[in-house]
């Protein structure tokens, strides 16, 4: 009798770790809520798959990016987010939709910014042109937001952000620039460089409309002042 009663008080822990341990439709009752940690192995892994046809240069752009600002968290992996569970990232994603599309420019976006980038949501999208789109011509301005934004976009892949994106490639900030390079390469398996008339030449003649001629004047340095 005595050992009935051990095997059963030995069992009902277990059982009760597999009832606590699985939520609704299956899901783990404690799913993560926070990205998964930096993997440059993965980012490598993302550079070729993605980046085949990038020039080398842009190549190293993409590493360069991971590797300076991945360990900080201002650079997730493209599947940082895999063990979110559906309620939770759908949170996340109207979160950072209203977010971008609200908030005043400025380093305060920045890790939403990762973020997004690693959701990869078409509604994310309007937001990330927003920011991406972000300029001054009275003053000099910060351009992390800005090239972060253009960074979350060339995962995207998207139609709609590709005029914008040729409008930055010769921008003065380098990380703007070469981020647009790198995300229209990534896209279109084209290298133009910082050749707009190049790109837009290339972009209409595979049936897209033409993109506007404000796009693609010379980029202009704005006054060096303090904000």
């Amino acid at each position: 009798m005595n050992g009935t009663r051990s095997s059963i008080a030995a069992v009902v822990p277990l059982l009760l770790c597999t009832v606590c341990s699985v939520g609704k439709a299956g899901e783990p009752a404690q799913a993560t809520t926070s990205p998964a940690p930096f993997d440059m192995q993965k980012a490598e892994a993302e550079v070729e798959t993605s980046y085949g046809k990038a020039h080398p240069e842009v190549k190293e752009y993409v590493l360069w990016t991971a590797r300076t600002f991945g360990p900080s968290g201002m650079w997730l992996n493209e599947d940082a987010w895999a063990g979110l569970s559906a309620t939770a990232r759908e949170k996340r994603i109207q979160h950072l939709t209203v977010l971008l599309e609200q908030g005043q420019y400025g380093r305060h976006l920045c890790a939403g910014l990762a973020e997004a980038s690693a959701l990869e949501d078409k509604r994310l999208l309007p937001g990330l042109i927003k920011v991406a789109g972000y300029h001054r011509v009275d003053r000099d301005y910060d351009c992390r937001p800005k090239w972060m934004a253009v960074a979350a976009l060339a995962r995207q892949e998207s139609d709609e952000a590709a005029p914008l994106l040729v409008s930055l490639v010769d921008h003065g900030n380098q990380n703007t620039r070469q981020w647009a390079r790198a995300a229209l390469s990534r896209k279109t398996g084209q290298d133009f460089k910082q050749d707009k008339q190049a790109w837009a030449k290339w972009w209409e003649s595979q049936g897209n409309k033409p993109i506007d001629d404000t796009f693609l004047l010379p980029w202009v340095m704005p006054p060096q002042a303090n904000e």
